[in-house]
């Protein structure tokens, strides 16, 4: 029986022997080689070419495991390869030159250098170099004494094998002393094993080869001996050659498994020509919030920037849902924050908890609802630097958009704004008109709200004029003073009656309104700028620089708007209508058929410099329990407020107002409203008596009436503003409608009282 010791005397002796023959071999061909006849040369040179490609693909490490495993001397090609590889390279021009020249050639390759500095003296030069450097790289192995014993390292290989009760590393060691370690039958001789962490789900371990040698220890093996895929088993060197760490994994581990979010990231969106190819994750975590799990994404050294996916997409190559992913770019063009979510914790919904989360923090900001990641969604109605902060709110019939703009109203009403608030729907958010200083309901009355606002706008700019005021600063009696406009289409849109002087008010508020304490709050269903006037100054000013909430809106949003930076990759048309809704394929009469949950309320939010996340509206029906009817907040400021009813019948357009100068620059901004004394302009009332006036008797003895539309085109007025001004004038008795046989006449009236006071 062969002992222990006599087989690592012979495995030391085994790889002194290969050394010797690899320094060797070399200088031995060059020898031999021009003593060769034809058939022996031949024979020669294919013996040379099947070992010298086995040396090359052991040199490139393309063998398979197996066969090294399986070869006498495997582990000593496999520690030894480079040296090897320089060998079977002089060999090669050692058996050339002595095979294919003769006794000339070979003489050239090995006594050349003595003819330096010729071209075949380098050649030889370089030859012997190449041929020095073998034994140089095998100096520790030819210069190693073969040792007679090794008790230590059989103590070792033997103390691999417990006895007795054996515990879960006890068994691990066991199963590798005797299939792998085992000094007599095992695969590599030597090689130990120490176990260091045991886990339900992997346990990792150093391997020690013999002193001297390299640790040779395949995948295939381990997988072999502990039935486990190669996947599942990885290699880290240790502090020297004769040392490897590894790493053996009981189940998938994460970046192997598609189930999580690593792993689904490695196998679908990072690969060569994936979505988000040439990226990685890093700090993963789980996320109880969700119960899926959280990373940051980070751009590869071939990558400058993060792309921003699409949504379905990455949702598609995450093989989910969208209303399960949760994509967070960050301020570092090369990271964002990916959630893959288990379950939408939205879905639930949230509850109004009280007032106080609508209370402002010292920075103007607000809670509007949770956010998807367990953060609160907030936005920000005033900054304490930049003024009074816009706000958009957008999102198609059934979204939640009144639940939106009613949340805002009632933080403003808490935090003692005084709100205007425009309605040309009329009966769209109830609970907002009571919290309102004044509420325009329906297209006239919406524009009498803005045209109120508006003389409060010149008010404050004049005022700011005076006083050299650089930022507003609320107080009790000067308060910040919102503007509510619901359906803001209905007034900005191409087709609105109003879409002139809208857009002229909404514009003066976009560009001037933040430092005068007096935002603008925009509610529509579209965001395209034909919804908003077509006027730049308005998107410019409210949509890129004041909050934006993206409620669920039509496909055509994101291909015709183009979102803030912050909201990159979100795309409101990918909120779905309900959180569930898909059907079985077959209908089973006896199963209640799945209603829909509609999402209602949840959008994606984010105030300038934050980044837009998936969040969703407290639920809160109605605002009315929560308004302080004794404490509704009041422009006092303004000294015009008791002539507000008299000041939004009137037109505030330039064109309007008789008036030579216009107030607009070159692209539609205004330009000043300093003026400390302006002059009044003429009213649409006086417009129309002095048309009236013009073609009546000077006598008195005839009434002389005119047609509706000649007034109007005479008087330049259209619209509810001249339709106001007349029904006005004739309550006032100033002007009156023509009577025939007793009836009134449409569209005619005279200058002066009727001359038939009891009709």
């Amino acid at each position: 029986m062969t002992t222990p010791a006599t087989t690592q005397d012979r495995s030391a002796s085994t790889e002194r022997a290969v050394a010797i023959v690899t320094s060797a071999a070399p200088i031995v061909t060059g020898l031999l080689a021009p003593l060769l006849d034809g058939g022996a040369a031949f024979t020669a040179a294919i013996a040379y070419g099947g070992a010298a490609g086995f040396m090359a693909a052991n040199y490139m490490n393309r063998l398979p495991e197996g066969l090294i495993g399986n070869l006498p001397a495997g582990d000593v090609f496999r520690a030894h390869r480079s040296p090897m590889f320089i060998s079977s390279l002089t060999t090669g021009a050692a058996l050339a030159m002595g095979t294919l020249v003769g006794p000339d050639g070979a003489d050239a390759l090995m006594a050349g250098v003595l003819g330096l500095p010729s071209i075949p003296g380098i050649f030889s030069l370089g030859w012997w170099a190449a041929v020095g450097l073998v034994p140089w790289k095998l100096r520790n192995v030819l210069g190693r004494k073969t040792p007679k014993h090794a008790p230590a390292v059989v103590a070792a290989a033997r103390a691999s094998i417990p006895t007795g009760a054996a515990t879960g590393a006890d068994l691990i060691a066991q199963r590798w002393g005797q299939y792998i370690s085992h000094p007599d039958t095992g695969s590599h001789k030597g090689q130990i094993l120490t176990v260091r962490t045991l886990g339900p789900n992997r346990w990792t371990g150093t391997i020690t080869a013999l002193a001297g040698s390299s640790v040779t220890v395949p995948a295939d093996t381990v997988s072999s001996v502990y039935q486990v895929p190669t996947a599942w088993i990885a290699f880290k060197n240790g502090a020297h050659a004769g040392e490897r760490h590894i790493a053996v994994h009981l189940t998938a581990p994460a970046e192997l498994d598609p189930n999580t979010l690593t792993g689904a990231w490695k196998k679908y969106l990072s690969k060569p020509g994936g979505l988000m190819a040439g990226t990685h994750l890093k700090d993963v975590r789980d996320d109880p919030n969700t119960g899926g799990q959280v990373a940051v994404v980070v751009a590869g050294e071939d990558l400058d920037r993060l792309r921003h996916p699409d949504r379905l997409d990455l949702a598609g190559a995450l093989r989910t849902k969208p209303i399960l992913i949760s994509y967070e770019p960050r301020q570092n063009p090369r990271e964002a924050v990916i959630r893959k979510m288990d379950h939408n914790p939205l879905q639930k919904g949230a509850a109004f908890p009280g007032v106080h989360v609508l209370k402002v923090n010292a920075n103007g900001y607000i809670q509007l609802g949770p956010g998807v990641s367990g953060f609160p969604a907030r936005i920000q109605l005033h900054d304490p630097a930049l003024g009074a902060q816009h706000v958009i709110v957008a999102g198609v019939t059934g979204s939640g958009k009144g639940g939106t703009l009613q949340l805002i109203a009632l933080a403003h009403h808490v935090n003692g704004s005084a709100i205007l608030y425009a309605d040309p729907k009329g009966s769209s958010n109830p609970a907002i008109t009571k919290m309102a200083a004044y509420s325009g309901l329906g297209p006239d009355a919406a524009m009498g709200a803005l045209r109120i606002w508006y003389h409060g706008l010149q008010h404050r700019v004049a005022e700011s004029g005076r006083t050299e005021m650089k930022n507003f600063k609320a107080t009790k009696n000067r308060p910040w003073v919102p503007l509510i406009l619901d359906e803001a289409s209905k007034l900005l849109g191409e087709n609105a009656e109003h879409k002139k002087e809208a857009t002229f008010i909404i514009n003066a508020g976009a560009t001037l309104g933040r430092s005068m304490g007096m935002p603008i709050i925009l509610a529509n269903q579209l965001m395209q700028l034909a919804q908003l006037g077509g006027d730049a100054a308005i998107r410019d000013n409210v949509f890129y620089g004041g909050s934006l909430i993206l409620l669920r809106s039509d496909s055509s949003q994101k291909h015709l708007v183009d979102l803030p930076e912050n909201f990159a990759g979100c795309n409101p048309a990918d909120i779905p209508p309900a959180w569930t809704g898909d059907r079985d394929m077959i209908y089973d009469p006896s199963k209640p058929l799945n209603d829909p949950e509609r999402t209602f309320g949840l959008a994606f939010a984010a105030s300038p410099g934050g980044h837009a996340e998936m969040m969703r509206n407290w639920i809160l029906e109605d605002a009315t329990p929560y308004i302080d009817t004794d404490n509704i907040g009041i422009p006092v400021d303004w000294p015009f407020w008791e002539d507000r009813e008299e000041l939004a019948a009137r037109s505030v357009l330039p064109s309007d107002q008789g008036t030579e100068e216009d107030d607009l620059d070159g692209d539609g901004t205004l330009f000043s409203f300093a003026s400390p004394a302006p002059k009044k302009p003429t009213s649409a009332d006086d417009k129309i008596l002095k048309v009236l006036e013009e073609i009546a008797d000077p006598l008195g003895l005839e009434v002389l009436y005119r047609d509706k539309n000649d007034i109007a085109r005479l008087a330049g007025l259209e619209g509810s503003t001249f339709d106001n001004a007349l029904s006005r004038l004739v309550k006032a008795d100033k002007i009156h409608r023509q009577m025939e046989n007793g009836k009134e006449v449409r569209g005619k009236y005279g200058f002066g009282p009727s001359p038939f006071p009891s009709a």
